[in-house]
């Protein structure tokens, strides 16, 4: 038998044992920071937070920093979340800003004020259910920028419409492109 077909067999084995000894453990084990195991991929968990505060700290901060002003070293960086007053008194700034955590990857150059920022933006449309979305930009909205004269809390439909939006980064550019700027 030639050495390709016995390796891939053996991993063959490997995995079919992986899964068998998976197959036993409960549906949903407990894990750190809010979070249970997927009954149907075990390996994979389902983030449970919905205070927005936390959600920001578990998910947003690193990138972010704590204190929503961004960062910046040197070759990358991720823009600040302050600033975004206007935007989030908007209709417009709401969805766009849930359609850029939905959709991500958003990268290149995304410009605040004078500042050219290059980071990447991950996907959190399936990692964030509806409510969590609502929690995370609510916090951004009322805790990281003092709203707005018009500022009215996103909404669950808000979301779902954003959800409903294209997905590419070109329709996200286009809303940013109509907003005003930062």
């Amino acid at each position: 038998m030639p050495s390709r077909i016995r390796c891939r067999r053996s991993r063959l084995v490997i995995i079919v044992s992986l899964v068998s000894l998976l197959a036993g453990m409960p549906a949903s084990a407990q894990t750190p920071q809010g979070q249970i195991r997927n009954s149907v991929n075990p390996n994979r968990v389902i983030y449970t937070e919905t205070d927005g505060a936390r959600i920001y700290m578990d998910r947003c901060a690193l990138c972010h920093q704590p204190d929503g002003k961004g960062k910046t070293d040197g070759t990358n960086g991720f823009p600040p979340l302050t600033g975004m007053s206007e935007w989030m008194s908007l209709r417009e700034g709401q969805l766009y800003v849930a359609h850029a955590i939905i959709y991500g990857p958003y990268w290149g150059d995304v410009l605040v004020g004078d500042q050219y920022y290059f980071g990447m933006m991950p996907r959190f449309g399936p990692r964030f259910n509806d409510q969590q979305m609502v929690a995370v930009i609510r916090y951004v909205a009322e805790v990281l920028n003092p709203p707005a004269p018009g500022y009215r809390p996103i909404t669950v439909e808000m979301i779902q419409e954003a959800r409903r939006l294209p997905d590419n980064m070109e329709a996200v550019r286009e809303e940013r492109a109509l907003l005003p700027l930062r």
